[in-house]
């Protein structure tokens, strides 16, 4: 178990301590239902734009960086002092920097042109200083369904988002707002409470948009093909839920993610008649049938994310709360099995948990939590940690006569697959796994009885244990 350290400083300070199992507070919002934009860029920082409500009723976009050591190195703000800013702001690549995609108003004054309720835009360099950009994303204006950005290949952005019952998708910065170029459609079972919708841009260019159904006998989880030809009708995921069972709704953004190695999958709740959440499924668009992910069948599941990870693999993290803590759990590189499962506590003071987001290109798995403290007047906050991978250690054999000598063989894997060079201890006895993952390590006659716990070890990983017995 992840211990959970004490309250930090705000957003004010800067190299806050992070890390490992360690909450670090990014700020107070304004609602349960706030979520942040992350992206990490080249530098490694991994940037987080979040809402504020500001004492003279105005919205203000704060930024704030965190290091790959899950420090936050600096913050900022992106957009101040607005009338209104919806509080799902997105981050996505634009050329060497980053791009925000926001809805919102400047001001009352509906001859603003940032004053008209549609989609709008701001580039930075390196996320300190920002440029709002005179166009606008959507043709539509006043929505109200969420929003999801991404970006083609060669950089050209693309937003989704949803009006009333309908979704709608738009490629390209307009130079009117609302834009005058015409926003795609998604055709098919929507039209009864669509929402919360994600975008992923798979590695042969294709744009996916996913999306939870409300009601009706349609109930769950959809995907579909928007780029650079629309699928003819959406898709929806298998045992993701009907009229006839439990709610699955997420709650948040629904959880999607494009694998380095090829690949759209989204995670997301499977319900029965009684639980919105009998386990989670990890399902790779077009498959048939999906995986459950290991330790989500408690029945208290939920606020499902899924990110992508190095060399292939995916991170699935969601909130438990019959057991008030976070799970997270990654795959090995083909995503088609899975490893350790992790657990950290919910941040401090918690009394509601409202929201989770990953972010695991760094191969540590970034947690950014929404949840409303114990402590008057309940301030709804953004919390950051980290997750470190868990390493499997396995003995054969695993138990020994002490009236001999012995020679036991240790294989250290991550979600199946060897891992060189770890460090593995027993009994005083050292060795260095080799490619396929083992290391033989020799114990003499007369080692002391009883039961002992070995530790594998390697940087950025959590340690992995096995415990051998000496009769």
């Amino acid at each position: 178990m992840i211990t959970t350290a004490a309250l930090v400083a705000g957003p004010s300070a800067t190299a806050l301590a992070g890390g490992p199992g360690v909450w670090t507070k990014i700020g107070v919002t304004d609602s349960g239902a706030s979520q942040a934009g992350l992206f990490r860029t080249a530098d490694g920082k991994l940037h987080i734009v979040w809402t504020q409500a500001n004492k003279n009723h105005t919205f203000t976009y704060r930024t704030t960086a965190v290091s790959l050591a899950g420090k936050v190195v600096s913050t900022g703000t992106a957009l101040s002092a607005w009338t209104s800013l919806e509080n799902d702001p997105r981050l996505v690549p634009s050329g060497k920097g980053l791009r925000l995609v926001l809805v919102g108003n400047k001001t009352t004054n509906a001859s603003d042109f940032f004053s008209r309720g549609a989609v709008y835009t701001e580039t930075s360099g390196n996320g300190s200083a920002w440029s709002l950009v005179h166009g606008s994303m959507a043709n539509h204006t006043v929505l109200n369904l969420g929003l999801a950005a991404t970006s083609e290949g060669n950089g050209t952005p693309v937003a989704a988002f949803g009006l009333n019952n309908s979704l709608y998708y738009h490629v390209g910065v307009d130079p009117n707002a609302p834009a005058a170029s015409s926003d795609g459609l998604i055709t098919g079972p929507v039209g009864t409470g669509s929402e919360t919708p994600a975008l992923a841009k798979d590695k042969n260019g294709s744009i996916w948009l996913a999306w939870f159904q409300l009601f009706g006998s349609n109930q769950g989880y959809f995907v579909s093909k928007i780029l650079p030809a629309k699928s003819a009708h959406p898709v929806k995921a298998p045992q993701s839920g009907s009229g006839a069972l439990a709610d699955s709704e997420p709650r948040q953004q629904v959880a999607l993610a494009a694998r380095a190695g090829g690949g759209v999958y989204m995670a997301y709740c499977s319900p029965t008649k009684s639980k919105g959440c009998a386990h989670i499924d990890l399902r790779k668009v077009g498959a048939a049938t999906p995986m459950i992910v290991p330790g989500s069948g408690t029945g208290s599941a939920g606020r499902v994310a899924l990110a992508a990870a190095p060399g292939g693999r995916l991170t699935i993290a969601w909130f438990d709360f019959g057991k008030n803590q976070i799970r997270v759990i990654r795959t090995n590189t083909a995503a088609t099995r899975f490893g350790v499962l992790r657990t950290v506590k919910a941040p401090p003071k918690t009394i509601v948990f409202s929201g989770l987001q990953a972010e695991a290109s760094s191969g540590r798995q970034d947690l950014i939590a929404n949840t409303t403290l114990t402590t008057p007047p309940n301030p709804v906050v953004f919390w950051h940690t980290q997750v470190l991978p868990g390493l499997q250690l396995k003995a054969s054999p695993r138990t020994f006569s002490h009236r001999s000598a012995a020679t036991i063989t240790f294989t250290v894997t991550d979600a199946g697959q060897p891992v060189a060079s770890a460090r593995v201890s027993c009994l005083g006895k050292k060795g260095t796994t080799s490619s396929k993952g083992r290391v033989r390590l020799s114990f003499p006659r007369g080692e002391a009885t009883g039961k002992h716990v070995c530790t594998a070890t390697l940087h950025a990983y959590a340690a992995g244990k096995v415990t051998i017995r000496v009769s």
